[in-house]
């Protein structure tokens, strides 16, 4: 690649997940195979997501934050690593569905959890529960 000293690169975690990258049970491995492959000050964002799948699925499913297989604490550790500190964090999860086009944003109850620190694994059934009976 020419002038690859300009390139950078997002850290999507479904992406690396689903690549066959065990973030869940190997962060440190994981994260020390990409600073030699493709050096970790080449990351620019952090794409924050949960996956469907198990680890090396090669597919792109992603869940809302903490109810696939990455996990919530998996993720929390993804957030939190020193080098990542400053870099920008998209949450990329999927809209809840309420029933046939109607769709909710997750993020502000996402956004609550992260800052937290704490998981609710109750939160979709409840909102759920709460716009059907509107």
């Amino acid at each position: 690649v020419t002038h690859n000293e300009h390139l950078s690169v997002t850290f999507d975690t479904c992406h690396v997940h689903d690549a066959g990258y065990d973030i869940k049970n190997d962060l440190s491995g994981v994260l020390t195979h990409f600073d030699k492959t493709v050096g970790l000050d080449r990351i620019k964002v952090l794409h924050v997501n949960d996956s469907k799948n198990p680890v090396g699925a090669h597919k792109d499913r992603h869940e809302n934050f903490g109810f696939g297989e990455i996990g919530f604490d998996a993720l929390m550790n993804v957030i939190h690593v020193p080098e990542f500190k400053h870099l920008p964090k998209i949450l990329e999860t999927p809209w809840i569905k309420v029933e046939d086009k109607v769709q909710i944003a997750p993020y502000k109850k996402e956004i609550e959890m992260i800052r937290s620190g704490k998981f609710d694994s109750n939160w979709i059934e409840e909102l759920l529960k709460q716009e059907r009976g509107k």
